[in-house]
């Protein structure tokens, strides 16, 4: 497998886009309002006893929840209650799990984490595991001596799949960064009053760089000078990756690449397979239901040799898709029936395979006495649908529209990429709502204008569709 990272940043935006084997399969953003993996300070607005929960106030827009499992105060787990662990108007440390979503707050957990390339430090718990990823015993046991050795009494550690490349010296000083990181959020939690965050995790490119800088990232290219010295500044922290480039690219890289036809693509219900069946994803409130179909594939021999090559495709194409449009909670697989015992593993085996390239915890359960594989996804962020597209106001939300914020970050993309064109000013004609949302980022046009040496001008079309913009000299 060949990885390449896509960075492509703007003051207004910054995307990174995870290719392997020339497809994309993951989009990251960085989004000013996402609060996964953020430690707060709260406080204990309200206990539900009968949902064994209690709702805290981070100082978002709703308060969060915090279930009696992922209290610090677990040794009962079956019979602990909430009202056990804590009351009204007490003050806790939390991080952030899931984001808000709908109308419901941002998930909680006293379990904190706190990240770095090759361990996650774990402050409240106590014990060393190891990636199941590393497969060499001796290694693992090793491994788990030395950490065992370093860490402080009375907090655990995580050795990520990295860290069995990484040498001793290399895990040590990580630790002791990750420990004095530790200290460091504990006193700024005792030095002011909650509702507050005391720790913000790094940046999104920070965070893909930690996730999938190894021997199968072969290429990082990005757009800005500022992302090329971020890059270049965790590379230097990191061990020598073999036969990497990292590169500057001036202009719209995801379209260079062709990365924004596959992030429009996800967001159609419908995907087609290699050899010509077809996917089918709905997402619901509940859970994720993919429905294979053979579509155009006949085969050229037996009925059972089609159903086994479709599902087969299938099952090579779900995992990227859950990865790509950020699928999480219970994903139900409606694959064509097989009679075949030895078909039926050979299309779950590949599945399996597929997955281990996802970063997100998984678990496939196998198939029901209906033939519908179920599965699970850890779910943390905004789905890509919830990211790029919001309710229709025409269709009562049956439907969806480019979001406001999409079209206006497409435009700016576009209008900084105009350098080429003759003539002092360039015009952008829209829809009147999408107009008043750019004049509103003037610091924005203001650095187009600036980069290109011309003037921006804003016109309104009533008749334009809200994603239908075009540009012209003027």
């Amino acid at each position: 497998m060949e990885r390449r990272l896509v960075i492509e940043a703007y003051p207004w935006e910054t995307r990174v886009g995870i290719t392997e084997d020339g497809r994309l399969v993951e989009v990251f953003w960085e989004n000013p309002h996402a609060t996964v993996g953020k430690i707060f300070t709260g406080i204990v607005r309200d206990i539900v006893p009968g949902l064994s929960c209690a709702f805290v106030d981070i100082g978002l827009s709703r308060n969060a929840f915090l279930f009696v499992g992922d209290t610090l105060h677990q040794g009962r787990r079956q019979e602990l209650r909430i009202q056990e662990v804590l009351k009204r108007g007490q003050p806790v440390l939390v991080q952030v799990k899931k984001e808000p979503s709908g109308d419901k707050g941002a998930r909680v957990t006293q379990e904190i984490s706190l990240p770095g390339n090759h361990l996650v430090l774990l402050p409240h718990q106590d014990g060393v595991y190891v990636s199941r990823k590393i497969t060499d015993s001796q290694g693992r046991a090793e491994l788990k001596r030395q950490l065992e050795a370093a860490k402080p009494p009375g907090m655990g550690v995580i050795a990520r799949t990295t860290s069995g490349d990484a040498s001793r010296e290399e895990l040590l000083a990580e630790l002791q960064a990750l420990v004095a990181e530790w200290l460091r959020i504990v006193a700024e939690a005792r030095q002011g009053g909650p509702p507050r965050m005391v720790y913000g995790d790094v940046g999104v490119i920070e965070r893909c760089l930690r996730e999938y800088l190894d021997s199968s990232t072969r290429d990082i290219v990005t757009n800005d000078e500022g992302a090329l010295a971020t890059v270049q500044q965790v590379l230097a922290a990191h061990p020598p990756v073999p036969a990497l480039t990292v590169r500057l690219e001036p202009g719209e890289l995801f379209a260079r690449y062709g990365l924004e036809k596959e992030i429009k693509r996800a967001l159609q219900p419908r995907v087609w397979l290699k050899h010509g069946g077809y996917l089918v994803i709905e997402e619901t409130e509940a859970m994720t239901i993919i429905d294979v179909n053979t579509g155009r594939y006949t085969g050229q021999d037996q009925l059972a040799d089609t159903v086994l090559k479709t599902n087969l495709d299938a099952a090579r194409e779900i995992p990227r898709q859950l990865r790509l449009r950020r699928i999480g909670g219970i994903v139900l697989v409606d694959f064509i029936d097989m009679s075949s015992r030895e078909h039926q593993e050979m299309v779950v085996q590949r599945l399996r395979a597929e997955l281990n390239r996802d970063k997100a915890h998984t678990r496939v359960l196998g198939l029901t006495r209906l033939g519908l594989l179920e599965m699970t996804r850890r779910k943390s962020r905004f789905g890509l649908g919830q990211l790029l597209e919001e309710p229709c106001t025409c269709c009562g939300g049956s439907g969806t529209v480019p979001s406001l914020s999409a079209v206006c970050n497409d435009i700016k993309r576009r209008l900084a990429a105009m350098g080429h064109l003759q003539g002092h000013t360039l015009v952008c004609v829209a829809h009147p709502e999408v107009v008043a949302a750019l004049r509103e980022n003037e610091e924005d046009l203001a650095y187009i204008a600036a980069r290109l040496g011309k003037q921006v001008r804003l016109q309104e079309d009533r008749e334009a569709a809200r994603d239908d913009f075009r540009v012209t000299t003027g």
